[in-house]
């Protein structure tokens, strides 16, 4: 989001692990920089080759249980930097940052992978543009650039672009989402890209929504991509705005692949103070908007394709602490509905079960098209006073298993180590139990990381799965090669039910 306090506190261990391409040996950055850079890196991707021919793989990074035969058993492959900022930053850009990335695969062609990312983070809200990355062979090799048209960096009306969101189409199509504005004038909006080729090259940008206030925050995207639905083929963006004594939810929808746009909708009250409005779409076409509101996190659904919305249904009360020293917004929630059983999940960062202050990463589902909600469950299964916290989860779900990613960190008395970890752990009945935790890649390191009200590798991640493969995202800080006060890229990997 735009500009936002630190949020709360947790703790984070890391898991590192080297794991296996699609080829065999790791590729190396799908960027690279000139000259010294390129030779650097180019040392560190062999040395990272090396590792992975070995063939090292991931291990459980909990002990097993008793009932570990039964566990769902994976492997991870195609673990890879897929985008670096390598442009010259601008006034007030932290160069070579990149935070809050989101990841979507095409439902017809699971091939299809795009990732959107922010590029060259400021520290006072927003980044320089909004960076893509594309793969079409399932993860094991990515394309990458910046949105045209969205930044002036890329030849748009907006000094600045933030909280990028990417969804596919039944067609193919890929859409992008960004929220924009200007530092000079206080105008902003919400531009919607498209791709018409899955991602490899882009159109210039609609802009859904426009203001002169400087209110407008969090947006997202989905698209019905259901033959079963009534409105297939239609995209929601959804934001929050602030003013007038309320900061409601609104909603716009395009019939015509992003070219226009419905008029606006208002989903929450307009007294009311929300932000992180995820819409997903469930198979009979009916559209739920999941959101922050107060202390309490709540559903709301519509039955007539966003044109109006039932009462708000709470899911559970929001207890997210992050670290004092770290902004991982894990008080937003993240939302995924299983396109084959049309149930819907929704996890976010809680402290309520643990007696160390940290948090889990905890999960509620709904099984009636989000009437009613369970009771949040823990996903990650470790000790509750291991001192570890659970930061940012993301959800996905399909064929009846459900997949949560975290960022991990330790906390010892009073003090969180600058490592986090990238977990990754998995359901095979539904969202009941989970097991069989694995830690994905390297561990970030904050020393290097991008700032925004505390140490930020971002307010959300991202997280999406496919009939044969789940795909996580994530932004990594670590030792630049060179001297850099920062060093802050964008991952992904491949996850293979076996």
């Amino acid at each position: 989001m735009r500009v936002r306090s630190a949020v709360l506190s947790s703790t984070l261990t890391v898991f590192a692990v080297t794991l296996v391409t699609g080829s065999g040996i790791a590729s190396g950055s799908a960027t690279t920089r000139a000259s010294g850079r390129a030779r650097v890196e180019a040392f560190h991707a062999a040395q990272h080759a090396r590792l992975v021919w070995r063939g090292e793989h991931p291990s459980p990074a909990i002990p097993a249980p008793p009932n570990a035969a039964r566990l769902p058993a994976v492997t991870v492959r195609a673990v890879k930097q897929i985008s670096q900022d390598t442009l010259t930053a601008t006034t007030g850009i932290e160069p070579d940052t990149q935070v809050e990335p989101d990841i979507d695969v095409d439902p017809y062609n699971e091939a299809h992978v795009v990732a959107v990312v922010q590029n060259g983070r400021d520290p006072n809200g927003g980044a320089q543009t909004i960076a893509y990355s594309t793969s079409q062979d399932g993860g094991k090799t990515w394309v990458t650039g910046s949105l045209p048209g969205v930044t002036t960096s890329t030849g748009g009306p907006y000094n600045r672009a933030s909280d990028p969101a990417v969804a596919f189409g039944p067609d193919g199509s890929a859409y992008a989402v960004s929220l924009v504005f200007n530092t000079n004038n206080n105008s902003d909006g919400v531009a919607v890209s498209r791709s018409p080729d899955g991602g490899v090259t882009w159109n210039q940008p609609v802009f859904a929504q426009t203001d002169n206030g400087g209110t407008d925050d969090k947006e997202w995207i989905t698209v019905d991509d259901f033959a079963s639905s009534p409105h297939r083929g239609r995209i929601y963006i959804a934001w929050d705005a602030a003013g007038g004594g309320g900061q409601p939810i609104y909603l716009r929808y395009s019939d015509d692949k992003g070219q226009t746009w419905s008029a606006r909708i208002t989903v929450s009250p307009a007294t009311s103070s929300t932000i992180g409005a995820r819409p997903v779409v469930q198979p009979n076409g009916d559209l739920t908007m999941v959101y922050e509101k107060g202390a309490n996190i709540v559903a709301q659904t519509s039955h007539d394709g966003g044109a109006t919305f039932a009462s708000g249904v709470t899911v559970a009360q929001d207890k997210a602490s992050d670290p004092f020293d770290e902004r991982a917004g894990s008080d937003l929630p993240s939302v995924a509905v299983d396109p084959t059983t049309g149930v819907m999940y929704v996890v976010w960062g809680d402290t309520r079960f643990r007696s160390d202050g940290t948090m889990d990463a905890v999960l509620s589902r709904s099984t009636n098209g989000g009437t009613t909600w369970s009771a949040p469950v823990r996903t990650n299964q470790d000790s509750t006073t291991d001192g570890l916290t659970h930061m940012t989860p993301a959800v996905a779900a399909y064929g009846g298993a459900v997949d949560v990613a975290y960022r991990t960190r330790q906390k010892s008395g009073s003090s969180y180590s600058n490592l986090v970890g990238m977990r990754f752990i998995r359901s095979t009945d539904g969202g009941l139990t989970f097991g069989g935790e694995i830690g994905v890649g390297q561990p970030a390191d904050l020393t290097w990381s991008a700032r925004a009200g505390g140490k930020f590798l971002g307010d959300y991640m991202g997280v999406v799965a496919s009939a044969h493969a789940i795909h996580p995202v994530w932004c990594r800080s670590f030792q630049p090669p060179t001297t850099e006060q920062y060093h802050q890229t964008t991952w992904s990997a491949a996850v293979l039910p076996s």
